[in-house]
């Protein structure tokens, strides 16, 4: 219910055209208006009384009846809090001898430059964050939050109001004009408008960072690295298709160039993710996955200094401990377990309908419902199995962190979420290629799977976005007489907080093992990951960008190293898969018959040459 003690008081003198970052903090519904009152002088109060001199305003209600209080800062405020190294460094999107002049004319720069030219927009939301996360309680000062829950003098009040659910969420509000201009050149680059070039997906890419920060713009710029090297090598499967090598060859081929593609394409994105990490310009506050400004008061951290090491452990299983060895046994246990009853289920089906097709004459159309519809449907049964593995994960955390924020640390038991999607996706596929020895329905069957991937992308990216407009009620008629801003804020606050980009993460890996497993007996699936990833492409963006609150902008170096270790570890796996499935192929062992026939007759020969001579 609505707080009834609790109204919405405009401050005097607060422009929001005149502030340049906007940060939301949600209180919970059961605050008392004093509580927000008083965090309200805290932020207005001049810094030499103990407050932070910033801009702060109550300017709406939740859904459920707490206060959003929007926080903000003047250009010339964020200018003195940032460092000289920081605001002088070279960019490359903004020429140094430029900047002297740049700064009397704000609006003389590009969009994309931030203030003046010399803060980016991450750098602006970060500066901000950093401020906020320096208000102490003063000495001597006394304030219950809720019944008997007290803060502490000289205890940091964003960190303890976020760990008490005082604060629900935090996060900064989009810059309307820019969101629109990078969502624009986005859709008009994948849907062939404006193609990118090369130098004008690099400059997306470095004007995402300077927006969302260095995490977004590293897995973006990984994302369209697979495009190009799937685009490449689609191109070369389907020529060779139709073109095929002798008998057994293609096989030996597609195997082989999997391994030198795959290796060239991650070569090629670890040259490129430290061209996008150097002079990212974020000022670094928490390396982590977080959302919330609710991190410690640290320390400045000027550019070209070494930031501080993150929490994120760069090695894919982490620390063992005797407790995470328990969950891991329980999640393997839970969902492994959950995974093969749907697939032993989904082969006695596939059984049932093939003896029936047997014995029965049906029509075209009933014939093919019943050899594509038991398929389709483990399809997206597993497909809902990762879903569920991945939640049971974030449940199985020991240390949960509160609605709307996330762990800084990596994605806990991520090991395990990796091993149970592989074995959702690939398990049945290695059951008949090794145990079975039937490569043709595994090739059958992996067409069906990809395109119902690829389906169920193109349905997730024209479907959400209507399903969530429908969802959003209707604002009161008082709000549609507020400014743009205003209804920006209310309409923010509606949606969800932005996920992790493990997820993410672990689709394109899904896609990735697809091309390195199976090119070798069924190269057209290259064109199917090539599609899907373009597909899931243009929904994470609008996902980043329209689906879900903006996240705070951070670095992610422990993140990229994981990820590349991970990706590097299958490429390793795939040669020992691709040797299995290649002895499991017809057309390699009469290839290897023929050859080895054809050995022992030129052996046999010259052995009866040499006895002729003698």
């Amino acid at each position: 219910m609505p707080n009834p003690n609790l109204k919405l008081r405009p401050k005097a003198n607060f422009d929001f055209v005149a502030i340049t970052p906007l940060i939301l903090l949600e209180f919970h519904p059961e605050v008392e208006a004093d509580t927000v009152d008083w965090l309200l002088g805290k932020i207005l109060t001049p810094e030499p009384l103990g407050g932070l001199d910033l801009l702060a305003r109550v300017i709406s209600q939740t859904r459920a009846g707490g206060a959003i209080v929007v926080v903000g800062a003047t250009p010339e405020r964020l200018l003195l809090e940032a460092d000289e190294d920081l605001l002088f460094r070279h960019k490359p999107c903004c020429h140094i001898a430029g900047q002297a002049r740049e700064v009397g004319d704000r609006g003389g720069t590009r969009p994309t430059e931030g203030v003046y030219g010399m803060l980016s927009w991450a750098e602006c939301v970060t500066l901000v964050q950093r401020i906020l996360a320096r208000l102490r309680v003063g000495e001597g000062e006394e304030i219950q939050v809720f019944q008997r829950i007290p803060l502490l003098p000289g205890e940091p009040v964003v960190a303890s109001l976020s760990r008490l659910r005082v604060l629900t969420i935090i996060y900064p509000l989009h810059e309307a004009p820019l969101l629109q201009s990078l969502l624009g050149r986005w859709w008009a680059g994948w849907c062939g408008l404006k193609p990118f070039s090369q130098r004008e997906h690099w400059q997306l890419l470095e004007d995402i960072r300077d927006y969302f920060g260095e995490a977004v713009a590293l897995y973006f710029g990984f994302e369209g690295s697979l495009v190009s090297a799937l685009l490449l090598k689609s191109t070369l499967s389907m020529f060779l298709s139709f073109y095929p090598l002798r008998l057994g060859n293609n096989l030996v081929f597609f195997t082989l160039s999997s391994v030198v593609w795959s290796e060239l394409f991650l070569q090629g994105w670890g040259e490129k993710s430290k061209a996008l990490q150097r002079d990212s310009g974020t000022v670094v506050t928490h390396p982590s996955h977080s959302h919330s400004s609710t991190a410690a008061a640290v320390p400045r951290v000027a550019q070209g200094t070494a930031p501080p090491q993150p929490q994120i452990d760069a090695h894919p299983f982490g620390k063992m401990s005797l407790r995470r060895l328990q969950h891991s046994f329980a999640f393997l246990t839970c969902t492994l377990c959950l995974s093969s009853i749907l697939i032993m289920m989904y082969l006695h089906l596939d059984g049932l309908v093939g003896d029936f097709l047997l014995r029965e004459e049906l029509g075209f159309l009933f014939h093919n419902i019943l050899v594509y519809l038991p398929k389709i449907a483990l399809t997206v049964a597993m497909a809902g199995m990762d879903c569920v593995a991945f939640q049971l994960s974030q449940g199985l955390s020991p240390d949960p962190e509160p609605p709307g924020q996330q762990s800084p640390r990596q994605q806990h038991l991520l090991p395990e979420v990796i091993l149970s999607c592989l074995f959702n996706h690939f398990s049945v596929h290695f059951y008949r290629a090794l145990v079975l020895n039937d490569l043709t329905m595994v090739r059958f069957h992996l067409s069906v799977q990809l395109a119902t991937h690829l389906g169920i992308k193109l349905l997730s990216a024209t479907l959400l976005p209507r399903l969530r407009r429908m969802r959003t009620p209707p604002g009161p008629a008082h709000q549609e007489r507020q400014s743009p801003v205003l209804r920006q804020i209310t309409e923010q606050s509606n949606r969800p907080p932005c996920d992790t980009q493990t997820w993410s993460y672990l689709e394109l890996l899904i896609s990735y093992c697809h091309v390195m497993f199976f090119s070798g007996i069924y190269p057209q699936c290259a064109l199917w990951c090539l599609l899907t990833i373009i597909a899931k492409s243009c929904m994470d963006f609008w996902h980043l960008c329209s689906g879900a609150r903006r996240p705070f902008p951070r670095t992610s170096p422990g993140g990229n190293v994981l990820w590349q270790r991970v990706f590097c570890g299958f490429e390793a796996l795939a040669v020992l898969l691709n040797s299995l499935l290649l002895w499991s192929s017809l057309e390699f062992r009469l290839l290897f018959l023929k050859s080895f026939l054809k050995q022992i007759k030129l052996t046999h020969l010259y052995l009866g040459s040499l006895e002729g001579h003698f």
